[in-house]
Order: C-alpha cells, then sequence, then structure tokens
C-alpha cells in the first residue's frame, strides 16, 4: 500500500504520492506525475468505476477523450468521467506536470505500483506497446474495476479471464511492489 511521499520511478517518469487510499478513507488517491516529453503515452484505457481528473501545473498535457484529441495549459483541469475511453502525454518539449486525482480510490494504487514496477524492471514496455500477454492478463483481470484496455477485440476480452488464469498458473502475480516484493492483490488497498 502506498504511503503519501512515496514516489514511483521509471524512465521517463515520476509519480509522487499526495494523498493515499488510507488517509482520504478510500475516497481518493492524489498523485504529482512527471512525465518527458518523449515517454510514450500509456496506451487506451478507461476506468470503469472511477472518476480521473488531471491539473496540469507545467508543460502542455495532451490527451485524448472518446475520439478527441485536446490540449490542457498549465492551470487547467482535465476530468475524465468513468467509463471514458482515454491516455495523455506531454504535448510541448518540455517535461509535463500534473496532479491527478482517481475518485474513489478502489485499489488504483496497488495498480500503479504494479504497472510502474513492470515498466521501471523492463518487464513490460512503456507505452504498452507488445507486453507479455499471459502477464497483463493476470494484472487487467486482476484490477478491471480499477483499469480496462479500451482498443482490445471482444475476442480478446472473452479470452482475458482464462489467459489470467494460465498466467496465474505459469506464475505471474497480480500486485508487484516497488520494494521488490510480489504479493496478491485481492484484498482492498485501504484498512
Amino acid at each position: 500500500m502506498a504511503r503519501i511521499g512515496d514516489v514511483l520511478v521509471e524512465p521517463g517518469q515520476q509519480i509522487e504520492f499526495l494523498a493515499t487510499s488510507a488517509d482520504s478513507g478510500g475516497q481518493l488517491v492524489r498523485c504529482r506525475i512527471r512525465m518527458a516529453s518523449n515517454r510514450p503515452a500509456p496506451p487506451e484505457h478507461s476506468h470503469p468505476n472511477q472518476t480521473e481528473q488531471f491539473t496540469v501545473e507545467r508543460g502542455r498535457l495532451g490527451y485524448l477523450m472518446g475520439d478527441a484529441r485536446l490540449e490542457a495549459a498549465p492551470g487547467q483541469v482535465v476530468v475524465v468521467p468513468p467509463g471514458t475511453n482515454h491516455t495523455f502525454w506531454s504535448a510541448g518539449g518540455e517535461e509535463l506536470e500534473v496532479v491527478a486525482e482517481v475518485r474513489p480510490a478502489l485499489r488504483f494504487e496497488d495498480f500503479a505500483e504494479t504497472i510502474h514496477t513492470l515498466i521501471r524492471t523492463g518487464r513490460i514496455p512503456a507505452g504498452g506497446r507488445r507486453p507479455n500477454p499471459l502477464l497483463m492478463a493476470v494484472v487487467a483481470h486482476t484490477y478491471r474495476r480499477e483499469w480496462r484496455l479500451t482498443k482490445l477485440s471482444r475476442v480478446a476480452r472473452a479470452a482475458l479471464p482464462i489467459l489470467a488464469l494460465v498466467g496465474g498458473l505459469a506464475g505471474y502475480k497480480a500486485h508487484y511492489s516497488a520494494q521488490g516484493e510480489s504479493r496478491d492483490s485481492n484484498a482492498p488497498a485501504a484498512v
């Protein structure tokens, strides 16, 4: 579980936890995200049960919301409703800095820690291009309330639980910790 002040570092991106599920009674997770201008955008995704909000502090936020490609400047706020296809990137030639909030928290901290640990250790590529399908199936199936890839075919989406089962049997875990440990993540992030 993340604590205020914890920082996840990977090439081209840093996430600092400003508020956690435990501190907010499960209401939200707030992070400061610093993203290099050359870091690939996360794959298009949605948060089925959560609202995500970005407040731009520095740089330009490029983002896709639905089918619209937009930009936001410092001081602007972007709100992504639950279930909305989106992704984001640094649209300028400088580092992007945003404060992101996800409401309610659910297990978003564990999901973020897992993805960033896997990227930092080279187990999946930044931007989600050609990841290990069994590993990603375990992660995507476990955190399906918090995160869904929106560009999966119907066949791939239907096969996800089976791939997750096979991935689990192959030894892939649902949660990878920034401290190097892995654990099952069926428990809520808040105690």
